[in-house]
């Protein structure tokens, strides 16, 4: 009886420290994936209203439903977006929707980017960002920007990186919502080619 009652607890032993390493390779596996958008179409400044947000335009609150359809099942853990009403609006939907409140990044690119690479390996986070700090961003975090430059009027990019546990970076682009945009997407980073299901219709010009 003694030599039966041994060989089950040698079991569970066994069973229990399988289960804890395949836990533990799961998490050390799970890839991180960041997506950047840039904050949506506004209406234009009232004159004399300098410090008064305008707030989304009708575009840009087509845009942010349109946001909320791309990345609604794409399982978010933190939204980062900058100080201001445009940028509160452009997440809302999608926020709402997951659940999660958006949080304010000040800091410059790279204390920003420290702070994803410290608290956030292993998971989904979405960035609105001002269109200013999109390629800086995309640098920081160590992948290769696609674009030399945006356009003024390039409102409708969704960004993708993807970084394995291996550190190795997959940028992948693409349009999202009706068409606003001057910024054609290289063929190599089109997104379309990896996941065809993903992106939600748009307009052509």
């Amino acid at each position: 009886m003694a030599m039966k009652k041994t060989n089950s607890f040698n079991g569970f032993l066994i069973l229990t420290f399988i289960c804890c390493n395949l836990s533990n390779f799961n998490a050390f596996a799970q890839k991180t994936n960041i997506w950047i958008v840039r904050v949506a179409e506004t209406n234009p400044v009232v004159p004399g209203a300098a410090n008064v947000s305008p707030g989304l335009s009708a575009d840009g609150q087509e845009r942010a439903t349109a946001l909320l359809k791309a990345l609604k099942h794409e399982k978010l853990q933190a939204i980062y977006i900058p100080s201001g009403t445009p940028a509160q609006q452009t997440v809302y939907p999608l926020s709402a929707k997951v659940k999660l409140l958006p949080r304010v990044y000040t800091d410059s690119v790279g204390a920003f980017v420290k702070t994803l690479n410290r608290n956030f390996q292993g998971t989904n986070v979405l960035i609105a960002a001002q269109l200013k700090d999109i390629l800086p961003l995309i640098s920081q975090l160590g992948a290769e920007p696609p674009f030399d430059a945006l356009n003024d009027e390039d409102y409708d990019l969704l960004f993708s990186i993807t970084i394995d546990n291996n550190d190795k970076k997959d940028m992948m682009v693409s349009y999202y919502g009706k068409a606003h945009h001057v910024s054609e997407i290289p063929q190599q980073y089109l997104i379309e080619k990896y996941y065809p299901s993903y992106i939600a219709p748009i307009n052509n010009h």
